[in-house]
């Protein structure tokens, strides 16, 4: 099993999402994701190179594995938009070009130890 966590990105996201979409997510995260998150999404390509994407419903949530400490770091959660400027895809390409987006999980992980 393993543990989720959100950087300040992702925790702003999800609170920006809808009560009910919220509780209907969080079950298939702690469902899918928490137990098999390679068979349950899609490993992005490009400046995303290492990040996975899980598809529910019209949302998108981009999150980072790591197996040594059998952790899940979400960055992003949102509508998949055809417009560029609102595309968490395209979001996370602006922060992968300065540099940020590493920052932003190591910050999430810094002190975190595998779970006994």
């Amino acid at each position: 099993m393993y543990t989720i966590k959100l950087t300040e990105n992702g925790l702003a996201d999800v609170k920006a999402l809808p009560r009910n979409v919220k509780n209907s997510l969080k079950a298939e995260l702690l469902e899918k994701l928490a137990t098999d998150p390679y068979n349950h999404s899609t490993e992005l390509s490009s400046v995303l190179r290492g990040w996975r994407s899980f598809q529910w419903m019209d949302y998108r949530v981009v999150f980072k594995v790591y197996d040594d400490l059998k952790a899940i770091g979400i960055e992003a959660v949102g509508k998949h938009d055809h417009e560029a400027q609102k595309d968490i895809y395209k979001r996370l390409e602006v922060l992968v070009e300065k540099g940020k987006l590493a920052n932003s999980v190591l910050s999430t992980f810094r002190g975190f130890t595998q779970q006994p």
